[in-house]
């Protein structure tokens, strides 16, 4: 048998495996940009997937400067997370001497606003403290004691004071609306009450907690006001009560919101979920898809960060 035969077999399967070699060595990478997604990117999309709705998320650790930002930037419909903003000129003024908390307001039939709030139920002729207006405008978000400080400071004064604290994109539209026996029902079709982006949101109750807003004394009165009674349905809905909330929620049609600080053993962290465009349902219900995805971002990156955060002790 001539040997070029096989000579030739064995020329053919090494230039074939050269080929192959080839092949692989220059086989394209993947792009750097696709990495797996981080629990909180998990979390975030599998919310969004939950509710059917666009979700904005900001998130800082006040101690160690961690940051998470989803659609940060972009507008939405802040609903009653707004009234930081009335709160914010309220304590100004209270600084600056122009308003005592003190003084008293007085409820009328037709100072009564629609909705949420218990002022609405009360007889003609009660007299709450600005004070008390307050209390009821940020815990119970209460409409009536929100319309009568709006009222009383002024929109474009309240906007003012917020754009030259460098929050030019948390803005109140207008009052809400009155209290009607005559019409049943709600009267919010069309309503835009506020626009704001999370991430000023985050910035905002970044300052109160590290005593930065106004000043020092005047981020103590707004961070006691955020602290009573403050609903833990929703971002807080995943945490025990050893860890503590302050915030405010924001609820309309199709729009769920909620913004605050969580005070753990590992420290603070400022936690805001806007989510618009839900589906229908209960506007209120604890169950609701967009609410449920707000507790679960939350224990993502409350759980994400707290990891490889050190203990500081027992919240206050």
């Amino acid at each position: 048998m001539s040997p070029k035969g096989p000579v030739l077999r064995v020329a053919a399967v090494l230039a074939a495996a050269a080929v192959l070699t080839a092949c692989v060595s220059t086989a394209p990478a993947p792009p750097a940009s696709i990495a797996p997604s981080s629990p909180i990117d998990a979390a975030v999309e599998a919310g969004s997937r939950l509710c059917s709705c666009r979700i904005g998320v900001a998130a800082r650790h006040i101690e160690s400067g961690l940051a998470y930002d989803r659609r940060a930037d972009e507008p939405f419909e802040a609903a009653s997370v707004i009234k930081i903003a009335v709160l914010t000129e309220a304590m100004a003024l209270v600084r600056e001497g122009r308003v005592d908390l003190a003084e008293r307001w007085t409820l009328t039939p037709g100072n009564k606003a629609s909705e949420s709030g218990w002022l609405k139920l009360f007889d003609p002729g009660l007299a709450p403290t600005w004070n008390d207006l307050v209390t009821l405008m940020i815990g119970p978000s209460d409409n009536t004691a929100t319309n009568a400080w709006i009222e009383r400071l002024g929109i474009e004064t309240i906007n003012a004071r917020m754009g030259s604290l460098g929050f030019a994109n948390v803005r109140l539209l207008s009052v809400l609306p009155w209290l009607d026996p005559t019409v049943p029902g709600p009267r919010w079709t069309g309503l835009r009450f506020g626009v704001a982006t999370p991430g000023e949101v985050a910035l905002w109750f970044s300052r109160v907690a590290t005593g930065d807003l106004l000043d020092e004394d005047a981020s103590r009165r707004i961070f006691r006001y955020l602290d009573t009674a403050p609903s833990r349905v929703r971002l807080a809905r995943r945490f025990s009560s050893a860890a503590l909330w302050a915030g405010k929620t924001g609820t309309m049609s199709g729009v769920r919101n909620d913004a605050g600080i969580l005070r753990t053993g590992k420290g603070r962290f400022v936690l805001v979920v806007f989510t618009d465009a839900s589906p229908g349902g209960n506007e209120t219900s604890p169950i609701h898809p967009a609410v449920a995805a707000m507790g679960d971002i939350a224990r993502a990156i409350v759980d994400e960060w707290s990891r490889n955060l050190p203990d500081v002790g027992e919240p206050k």
